[in-house]
């Protein structure tokens, strides 16, 4: 027997296996296209108020948009030329701005308000520090006497109960005072919950109640489809709750980056279409809002991860990103997705080579097909880098995840190949045994146990992190989809694991009990969790699946060495 007449010790896979796997392939990747087909097409929404498009109410203004900017840099100022720029854009769709504090140049609002047209609601940071409070609650008081005909309302406090920097009774005083000495009303603004729970001891002290309406971040997240019902319905149940005193909605919104909360899903799309439907309701049923916020702040990823970073009508270039007439586009990017598709298609179909077409194009079917699964699923992972990278350390391990992720896929695909051309099924190595064995026939055990074993234990880690903290973090599931997807593949056909392979069952086991805590946790009309841990059970169960012994008890890696030894023969 020759080389070039090598028959495998072991039958292979049935021909009816082999094509229902590429079926399967190709089935997946049409499908992922036809997603990104779907999201890269224009969606016509209702326009926000007809032929006269209403201006939005009031939006949040904060500067720190510029790479770099903070309001926890104490040296940091904002020029007035700076901030001039910024409400002369946010006065193409505005009339208002609301400021959160006085640092940092923000002194300086209600001046250039008035040269732009706007009015301001005036913010005083309030925070743990008394004396900051005081300078805080002075200049803000001054400034509303200085500027009677810009500034319209004095928000004393933001959040400061939720954050719990200070008990209801001290704010009460500052509140208080504040009252006494203002010449525009008073108000407090934080989430509506904490109003109602802290409503005995503030109530007296402000002429508006000032209240957070977020469907994005409600303990019982709000879909889109329900979101500014929501908003409405709540509204109306502080309006009861405070009979004569104005209800003031200080802050909604919705976010066009981040991961998705039960039914509540951030989107580009998601964020225009509750801004249309808001302000598309304001003629019928008038509700006083603040939109949150005016330009996206990068900032706030530190604190709230890719989500807090994204709620701006106008992007950190200062695009307008919500325009409140005409279609909008989803996803941009994911129009390269086909093109990359093609790409890596190619690249796999060649990879393989014509010289092996003599046994058949499944091999190079599945090289074509998983090249093109590993580029579209690593081009959305890439997609996902500076939206959740905060920081060097964490570029770093991202692209180290996309690199491991796609090296993965790779060495399964080339591995899938291999079986679909008719090798010997066999059990291949776990971590341990790859490294104190001998290579088996057509692949190097070692290396693929090796990335396998560092992709599942990453997947394992970061399934942990979502199990016990995962209100900020991202459900990393394209850097999952390729391997597997791959993987399952191959078990199917018969090429697994052996029973031995200890190290990769504990954490194939770790992921599949996460997979199904997240599924609970999150629930069921979360998609993104739902994904994210169907491809963790995927990937769990295809390593737990052990490969079988061989008939007579013969292990497959015996056989496999027969069929080498075979080869050897002239």
């Amino acid at each position: 027997m020759t080389q070039t007449e090598y028959r495998p010790a072991v039958k292979g896979a049935s021909n009816a296996r082999r094509t229902a796997v590429l079926i399967l392939l190709a089935v997946v990747l049409c499908a992922v296209l036809a997603e990104a087909v779907w999201n890269g097409r224009p969606v016509a929404l209702p326009d926000s108020g007809g032929v006269n498009l209403p201006r939005v109410p009031c939006v949040s203004y904060a500067p720190f948009r510029r790479a770099g900017e903070t309001p926890f840099d104490p040296d940091l100022r904002i020029s007035p030329a700076a901030i001039e720029a910024d409400l002369r854009r946010l006065a193409t769709l505005t009339g208002c701005v609301r400021t959160y504090g006085l640092d940092h140049g923000l002194d300086a609002v209600p001046d250039v308000a008035r040269r732009v047209g706007l009015r301001v609601v005036l913010g005083a940071w309030i925070g743990r520090d008394t004396a900051a409070n005081a300078t805080q609650l002075h200049k803000a008081l001054e400034l509303a006497r200085d500027y009677p005909d810009v500034v319209q309302m004095l928000v004393v406090g933001n959040e400061v109960l939720l954050r719990r920097e200070l008990s209801p009774q001290a704010l009460a005083e500052l509140l208080a005072r504040a009252r006494r000495e203002s010449p525009v009303p008073v108000a407090y603004a934080d989430v509506w919950e904490f109003w109602l729970h802290h409503a005995p001891v503030l109530h007296a002290h402000v002429d508006v109640v000032a209240v957070h309406i977020l469907p994005y971040w409600e303990d019982q997240p709000v879909g889109i489809e329900q979101a500014v019902e929501h908003v409405y319905a709540i509204a109306a149940r502080m309006r009861q709750a405070f009979g004569t005193t104005p209800v003031w909605v200080a802050e909604t919104g919705w976010p066009a980056v981040g991961r998705q909360r039960g039914a509540a899903r951030p989107g580009r799309l998601e964020q225009a279409r509750f801004v249309r439907e808001l302000l598309a309701r304001q003629p019928g049923e008038p509700l006083s809002f603040n939109l949150v916020e005016g330009f996206d702040q990068p900032w706030k990823r530190d604190l709230e991860g890719a989500m807090g970073g994204s709620w701006g009508l106008f992007d950190t270039d200062g695009e307008l990103r919500v325009p409140l007439s005409g279609p909008v586009v989803p996803e941009p990017r994911w129009i390269w997705l086909p093109w990359l598709a093609a790409l890596g298609g190619a690249l796999g179909w060649a990879t393989w080579g014509r010289r092996q077409l003599v046994r058949g194009c499944q091999p190079q079917l599945a090289m074509a097909l998983s090249g093109a699964l590993i580029s579209v699923f690593a081009l959305l992972q890439a997609m996902a880098l500076p939206e959740w990278s905060r920081d060097t350390w964490e570029w770093v391990v991202g692209l180290a995840k996309l690199g491991l992720s796609m090296l993965c896929g790779v060495m399964i695909a080339w591995r899938l190949a291999q079986v679909l051309r008719g090798e010997a099924l066999q059990a291949r190595a776990g971590l341990v045994a790859g490294f104190s064995r001998p290579p088996a026939v057509g692949g190097r055990p070692a290396a693929l146990a090796l990335v396998l074993a560092m992709v599942l234990f990453i997947a394992a880690v970061d399934a942990l992190a979502l199990v016990f903290d995962a209100r900020y973090r991202p459900f990393p599931w394209p850097g999952l989809a390729a391997p597997a997807l791959l993987l399952s593949a191959l078990a199917w056909l018969g090429d697994r694991l052996p029973a031995s392979a200890r190290e990769e069952r504990l954490l194939a086991g770790v992921c599949a009990g996460c997979a199904m805590l997240l599924a609970g946790l999150e629930g069921m009309a979360n998609t993104q969790a739902l994904l994210y841990a169907a491809l963790l059970l995927m990937l769990a169960m295809t390593t737990l699946w052990p490969h079988r012994a061989l008939p007579g008890g013969s292990s497959a890696r015996a056989a496999s060495s027969t069929a080498g030894a075979a080869q050897s023969v002239e």
